[in-house]
Order: C-alpha cells, then sequence, then structure tokens
C-alpha cells in the first residue's frame, strides 16, 4: 500500500507536470476535472457537486453528490481514496486560486488527515505543502529556496530542524510563536525536519534543479 499513491484533482492553481506509477489511482474534483483536460490525462474517478465546473463529464466511474453536503469535493476525493485503499496522497490545485477559504480548509484537511495516519501533500506546481505528525521528513542537499513551518491545529513539541540555514533543537511551536520558523533556508546540506509530538505544516518551494 505505500507504494501507491492516489493524486486527487482540485479545482485551485496548478501549473506544473505530473508522473503516476501503475498502482495510481487519479481522482478529478469537480472543476479539478480542467486540470486532468489540459494535461491530457484520464482519470479513474470523477466526483463532487459540479457545480463549478458546469457539467457532469462523461466517465464511467463518476461519483455525483448534492451542491448542499457537509464535506467540499476536495475531502470526499479524500475520503473515496481511503476507501480504495490508499493512504499516500498528492493533491493539486489545492493551494491558491481566487478562493482563500478554500486554501485554509486544505490546510486544515492536511493537517486533519495526516494526524490518522495519512501521507499528504498538497501543491500548485510552485509551491508544496506537507502536514506532519509526530514523523520526519528529509530533504537532499540538491534543494534550494525558502522553507517555512507552521502549526494550526494546537502544540507541536519536539520540533528539530538540521541542515537548514537556522537550525532548531526540541522547540514548541504554539500560537504564542507563530512565525518563529517562517523563511528559514536550504543550504546545499542534506535536512531534517522532524516533530515527536503533534501537526506541523511545512512549505517550501519547487527546486529549479
Amino acid at each position: 500500500m505505500n507504494n501507491k499513491t492516489c493524486h486527487i484533482f482540485a479545482a485551485g492553481d496548478f501549473e506544473g507536470t505530473f508522473t503516476s506509477n501503475k498502482n495510481d489511482l487519479i481522482i478529478a474534483a469537480d472543476a479539478g476535472y480542467n486540470h486532468i483536460k489540459k494535461l491530457n490525462i484520464a482519470p479513474d474517478v470523477l466526483l463532487g457537486d459540479f457545480d463549478t465546473i458546469g457539467e457532469i463529464p462523461n466517465h464511467p466511474d463518476t461519483i455525483k453528490f448534492p451542491a448542499e453536503k457537509d464535506y467540499t469535493d476536495t475531502e470526499l476525493a479524500l475520503i473515496e481514496g481511503i476507501n480504495r485503499g490508499y493512504s499516500k496522497f498528492i493533491i493539486y490545485g489545492a493551494i491558491g486560486g481566487k478562493r482563500l477559504e478554500h486554501t485554509i480548509g486544505n490546510l486544515s484537511l492536511a493537517a486533519s488527515y495526516a494526524e490518522k495516519n495519512h501521507d499528504i501533500t498538497l501543491t500548485d506546481g510552485n509551491y508544496f505543502v506537507k502536514a506532519l505528525h509526530n514523523s520526519s521528513i528529509n530533504f537532499s542537499e540538491k534543494e534550494t529556496g525558502f522553507i517555512s513551518i507552521f502549526t494550526i491545529s494546537g502544540v507541536a513539541k519536539g520540533v528539530c530542524i538540521k541542515g537548514l540555514k537556522y537550525p532548531l533543537s526540541n522547540a514548541t511551536l504554539d500560537s504564542s510563536n507563530p512565525t518563529l520558523c517562517v523563511s528559514n533556508e536550504f543550504c546545499n546540506k542534506d535536512a531534517t525536519i522532524s516533530v515527536t509530538d503533534g501537526t506541523i505544516i511545512i512549505i517550501w518551494q519547487k527546486s529549479n534543479n
């Protein structure tokens, strides 16, 4: 299961390339279908209320939801992927765009599902967002640019940063120091970010290498 990825296309900004493997799942959530068409790839599943796209595409695996519902189309796609046996997700078009509330909602979504042991990455093709819960992430020395860390779901303890311009050891992040880890930098070293108790959101730019 760990080798499989569920790729979800949402309606926000996305300008980038796309690759997938044989056992991956591709879901278009409502207007995320526009990204699918632009990339000229075939989705496995289409779902949503289709109010944004304005039509229901002709596809053999289409799931229609009412417009008045308790979940966004992006979360419904995430739930569908989980129900089909996936725990690793990349959500394209989940940040940026004209709907700021959807970006904030998707950041919270990533943190919430990371706490349920799901691997969640958001991207617009230029920036990447990773939700990390009681875990760590490694970066290659080839990475360049800025990287920032936030907590949006309470207190995060035991936060460590190694290999970046500004290291950190066993720190606690909460609402009292919200900008402590903003605009750190890669510096031609392998780097590691970890948290032992809590959830953090990591944001970094796509490397030009």
